[in-house]
């Protein structure tokens, strides 16, 4: 049987805005409006204070016209599991309540994808040296050659971190966490967190070796802030390692 989620805005129709660009073939379709943003309106998404973006990060307000209240369709519907679609040629949008146990079912989705240069990228964060590393030397751990990992260097007992960006849908991922301390026998900890500064995983990794996780990502979560801490006075190096980690939807 087919899951239904339901939204509760303000305005009756439930009328949704979708950021899309109409494109210079629709011109004939639009019409010129008057309304206005309103900053007024907030969101609880599970009963947890929730703020809408649009795809650049930054924050979409709702606009209200005649009565009406427009929210951006794209941040709500990823936010409660939809997917969104939309075609510029026939300016249709799509939209799918597909069940996740469905949608491996019919789709094919839910399978474990693993890290790659189409669904994982960088994020610029912190002060210390940080981003993607294919040094061969700094990725053997014991007798096993990795080959691209997230880095940051510099690691002491104040901390340090790397962030990075997963592809928009993903619900599940595992993320391969290494270590490598400034001086011999030296161990780490970590701190996986999301872009509210919810802990999805912590844990202890000794140098020179590997640890794996299992997230499940809040709905909407696409940011990942990996904080790492090591010996004091040291300067040791954490490592979200893409070899044997994975993403799923």
């Amino acid at each position: 049987m087919k899951k239904r989620k339901s939204i509760t805005l303000i305005a009756a129709t439930g009328a949704l805005l979708l950021a899309f660009s109409a494109g210079a073939s629709a011109a004939s379709t639009l019409e010129r409006i008057q309304a206005n943003l309103n900053h007024g309106i907030s969101f609880l998404l599970n009963g947890e204070k929730w703020t809408p973006t649009d795809a650049n990060g930054k924050k979409a307000v709702p606009i209200s016209y005649q009565g009406t209240t427009y929210v951006p369709l794209r941040a709500v519907a990823e936010a409660t599991g939809a997917e969104i679609g939309f075609d510029g040629a026939t300016q249709q949008i799509s939209i799918s309540t597909v069940s996740q146990e469905q949608g491996q079912e019919q789709t094919g989705q839910g399978e474990r994808t693993p890290f790659n240069e189409n669904n994982v990228s960088h994020l610029k964060w912190g002060y210390t040296a940080n981003g993607i590393t294919r040094n061969k030397e700094d990725l053997l751990f014991g007798e096993t050659q990795y080959q691209t990992a997230f880095t940051v260097s510099g690691v002491n007992s104040a901390g340090q971190g790397v962030a990075f960006k997963v592809k928009k849908g993903t619900k599940q991922m595992g993320v391969l966490v290494g270590f490598k301390a400034s001086e011999s026998g030296g161990t780490g900890t970590y701190v996986i967190e999301d872009k509210e500064k919810q802990s999805l995983a912590t844990g202890k990794v000794e140098d020179g070796k590997v640890v794996s996780n299992e997230l499940v990502l809040p709905a909407g979560t696409t940011e990942l802030y990996v904080t790492f801490t090591g010996p004091a006075g040291g300067k040791s190096t954490g490592y979200i390692i893409w070899d044997e980690s994975w993403l799923q939807n």
